[in-house]
């Protein structure tokens, strides 16, 4: 039978989400309950209408047809049962009603609605409910000291401002003046130079930033009770659409070789000023890097912690529940990657953790380069052997699929469950092939930079780029067809792709780096150095922890259910766009800059409380 046949015929099809107005329900009712339901059709063989959904359920990629969704009002509910019953709806409004008389009550509106329309049953369990008492909550120690650090942030800022703005000076202008708000925003703005000609870098990545961004941004619609889910399956059986979630999956590799060139050339560019082997570099490079993520990093997690819940306190609230209140530690470790990935804290974090585990693993491999020259060449050999090697034996061992594959049922519990995801997506281990790729390309430029060989590195980057650029569109191309040699796993041609596909991403970059490192007169050069890019390259990184708050407080206060369409998408989109990038600003200017300008001097060793005080006493 056609995947879509059913559609011409509604009825043959009960449908996926149903709700009851919830403000309708609420207005005017201080005793509402409100209650999503999950319901499981029961199979019946001789059923027409089963027998269309088992059609359905045989493709991943549809939304499972067995599992009905609906937001109950009880009060309608009840009267739906009054309807055909003789039960007193006022009598039981009166009086608190049990967990096991609200489930039966739920369960029995759910099977009048199949058995009247569809002739067939199901079994129904709670998944959320809400009343009147949800909004009564008072605010725990956890919001309350929340709020007192921003009030406390903001009279910082404002304090700091003008006493800039005023000159006026004191002792403790080495804590207060990182505060300003002119100075911050001057920074900001400020275009200073980077070290060689890789500003380009900044360019690539505020592009690749608001990508992310835009993706992470529609995602969400898939896991939202939709009007036409036909129209979203329609996108997601297409012939090409393979190819479109690899290229999905596959950006985040963007990032990983991005840090690798960004942390070899700093270290190479260190060695030739200094010379001499120490650890101190090392040391002050991890302390600085800390101080440039947590500040932000804490901010945010304090607040999905304790607010955040505030602002979503609706029907599909649950279906965006954070787990910061409960796991936050592991964020602030950087090992979010690995524990909790089923209950996350801020799950895009788990990025972070990758990236800070390798860049660890960076910094080990830089300073034996450093310690031991005569090592490099075998340290490259080992970096390339780990990135071909490593993804596959995890594909082969784990019994994966090549990469991430996308199914419906993954997609609406947030790839909780999704073995890909956790065992080959977010560890360390599996995306250290594309972190190499960028170290090797930064020695590369610097080598190229030191001996002066410009016009070669030029000619050969970009002969290079052709045939690599060749290479990623044919083996994103044949995602398209893997799907139908159903191979049994473990598979080693299944390994050998999947290792490979991850490792050409991952050179595509790093060349695409270099190319644009070495192009002299060029239009793209220029427009990557191009002064908004670069103020939206120093926002990135509030944009990336700021994003998910903004994203799952936008949906989870939509009506539901809602329409799938471009209009819809890109008024949301446009919505989360405004809101994230304000509170972006906001959270850099406030939160990021001022904090890791105090921590810089602390590392440096400029900044003395007991200095301070001394001082302090003197004058007064």
């Amino acid at each position: 039978m056609d995947n879509t046949a059913w559609r011409n015929d509604k009825i043959k099809l009960p449908k996926l989400f149903e709700y009851d107005d919830f403000d309708e329900c609420r207005q005017g009712n201080l005793h509402f309950e409100y209650c999503v339901v999950r319901a499981v059709v029961q199979p019946d063989a001789d059923s027409y209408v089963w027998q269309n959904i088992s059609t359905l359920l045989a493709d991943s990629r549809n939304f499972p047809y067995d599992q009905l969704e609906r937001g109950f009002c009880l009060r309608n509910c009840l009267g739906r049962i009054a309807s055909i019953s003789r039960i007193d709806v006022y009598k039981i409004e009166t009086r608190p009603i049990t967990d096991e008389e609200r489930i039966q009550y739920l369960d029995r509106c759910v099977n009048i609605e199949l058995k009247n329309r569809y002739d067939l049953r199901a079994s129904s369990s709670v998944l959320h409910c809400m009343s009147e008492s949800n909004f009564q909550q008072g605010p725990s120690i956890g919001e309350i000291l929340f709020l007192c650090l921003a009030i406390l942030l903001m009279l910082l800022v404002c304090v700091a401002t003008v006493r800039d703005c005023r000159g006026i000076e004191c002792v403790y202008d080495a804590l207060i003046k990182p505060f300003s708000l002119p100075r911050n925003v001057n920074k900001l703005l400020d275009l200073g130079k980077t070290e060689g000609n890789l500003s380009h870098l900044e360019g690539l990545r505020a592009i690749h930033t608001v990508i992310v961004f835009v993706v992470h941004s529609s995602l969400p619609m898939m896991r939202m009770p939709l009007k036409n889910v036909e129209d979203l399956e329609a996108q997601t059986n297409s012939f090409i659409f393979p190819v479109i979630n690899s290229l999905n999956t596959h950006m985040i590799t963007f990032f990983f070789a991005l840090g690798g060139m960004v942390l070899s050339v700093s270290f190479l560019n260190h060695i030739d000023r200094v010379k001499e082997f120490e650890f101190s570099f090392q040391w002050k490079k991890l302390l600085n890097r800390l101080a440039r993520l947590l500040p932000a990093y804490v901010f945010i997690i304090f607040y999905q912690a304790t607010l955040f819940k505030r602002t979503k306190q609706t029907p599909v609230a649950y279906k965006f529940y954070d787990y910061c209140s409960e796991h936050w530690w592991s964020n602030l470790l950087m090992i979010n990657n690995f524990v909790h990935l089923d209950e996350p804290c801020l799950q895009y974090g788990w990025y972070l953790g990758a990236d800070f585990q390798l860049f660890l693993i960076g910094m080990a491999i830089m300073t034996l380069i450093w310690r031991f020259p005569a090592l490099k060449r075998t340290c490259i050999g080992v970096m390339i052997l780990v990135s071909f090697v490593v993804p596959g034996f995890v594909i082969y061992k784990e019994k994966l699929d090549a990469t991430m594959t996308f199914a419906m049922r993954h997609a609406l519990n947030q790839l909780r469950e999704y073995d890909v995801f956790l065992k080959y997506y977010t560890p360390f281990y599996t995306n250290a092939g594309t972190y190499f790729f960028g170290m090797i390309a930064g020695m590369l430029y610097h080598h190229v930079l030191k001996n002066k060989f410009h016009l070669i590195a030029e000619s050969t980057s970009k002969r290079i780029f052709g045939y690599v650029a060749v290479l990623m569109v044919a083996l994103n191309g044949f995602l398209a067809f893997l799907p139908s040699l159903h191979l049994e796993k473990p598979s080693l041609f299944l390994a050998l792709f999947g290792s490979t596909l991850k490792a050409i991403w991952g050179i595509g970059h790093s060349t695409m780096f270099l190319l644009y490192a070495f192009k002299r007169n060029s239009m793209q050069v220029d427009f990557l150095k191009h002064p908004i890019l670069a103020v939206l390259a120093k926002l990135s990184y509030a944009v990336y922890i700021t994003q998910y708050s903004v994203i799952h407080m936008v949906y989870s206060n939509l009506s539901v259910p809602i329409r799938y369409d471009f209009f819809n998408t890109l008024l949301l989109t446009s919505a989360i766009f405004s809101i994230t990038f304000f509170s972006a600003i906001l959270l850099h200017v406030a939160v990021e800059v001022p904090c890791a300008s105090i921590l810089k001097q602390v590392i440096d060793g400029q900044f003395k409380i007991g200095r301070m005080a001394r001082k302090s006493g003197k004058y007064s």
